[in-house]
């Protein structure tokens, strides 16, 4: 049996009102050659449900039933067991890509010989109406120190190389604060630089009002990461900690 080029993992968590629309801007991409890990983290809405329906209508959608709910780290975790792509890539089931999004993040990756790539996206909100500005990238080369100063990856645009990098999970410990961006900082730590894609490739949902909320809980997420898992001194710490923040608000800034 061929494997696929491309390992798609989605968690799902009460988010019967987006899923369709986010697996059938998978469905409409024009590189086919993917896997959907579609993970239910225990939905108390009918999630697993209309997630079942959707597998049974295609063979490369695979539906996972956790048995507890653990968060969103621990759900992708499973999905990442079970892939079988040669790239590992990351699309929330309230979210989007746009239809290139595959073709070009591929192309982009093996142009450059990239083990870790991620793009440009813009900001939506539970209408699927764009009120910030995109949250763009450059065409370059992100190195440890580049992504350690500000984190420039959206998870949504992630993509790695399991040949280059293996397969690297999220830390569960970190309760789903921050563990995306540990993991990016896992791979870079490594010594491995990821090129960045300049171009408008997916659309984030959020709700508004609450992408700055919280911000006090986040932030000290953020800085217990820093020094915990990066070793960094508790000023150096703090300084990367105010400035994510500062760079946080901006990113929702309104168009």
């Amino acid at each position: 049996m061929v494997e696929p080029k491309v390992s798609v993992i989605m968690p799902a968590y009460n988010a019967e009102a987006y899923l369709e629309e986010s697996v059938k801007s998978l469905r409409n991409q024009t590189f086919q050659d993917w896997e959907l890990l579609l993970v239910d983290d225990c939905s108390k809405d009918d999630t697993a449900k209309l997630a079942k329906e959707i597998a049974k209508g295609d063979s490369r959608i695979k539906f996972i039933q956790k048995e507890r709910n653990s968060g969103s780290a621990d759900t992708r975790n499973k999905g990442i067991e079970m892939a079988k792509g040669e790239f590992i890539s990351f699309l929330d089931a309230d979210d989007l890509w746009e239809n290139d999004f595959l073709e070009k993040m591929i192309s982009h990756m093996e142009k450059h010989n990239s083990p870790f790539s991620f793009a440009s996206y813009k900001i939506i909100d539970e209408n699927g109406v764009e009120f910030c500005k995109p949250f763009l990238v450059q065409s370059k080369l992100y190195s440890y120190r580049n992504l350690l100063h500000y984190n420039r990856v959206g998870l949504l645009t992630a993509v790695y190389h399991v040949p280059s990098v293996g397969k690297k999970y999220f830390d569960p410990s970190l309760k789903s604060l921050r563990d995306d961006y540990a993991l990016w900082l896992d791979i870079l730590r490594e010594g491995k630089n990821a090129y960045g894609n300049e171009q408008v490739l997916a659309r984030y949902r959020v709700r508004r009002g609450a992408a700055t909320s919280n911000k006090k809980k986040v932030m000290l997420a953020h800085y217990k990461m820093l020094r915990n898992r990066e070793k960094l001194s508790a000023i150096y710490a703090f300084l990367l900690t105010i400035v994510h923040g500062l760079l946080g608000l901006r990113k929702y800034k309104n168009k």
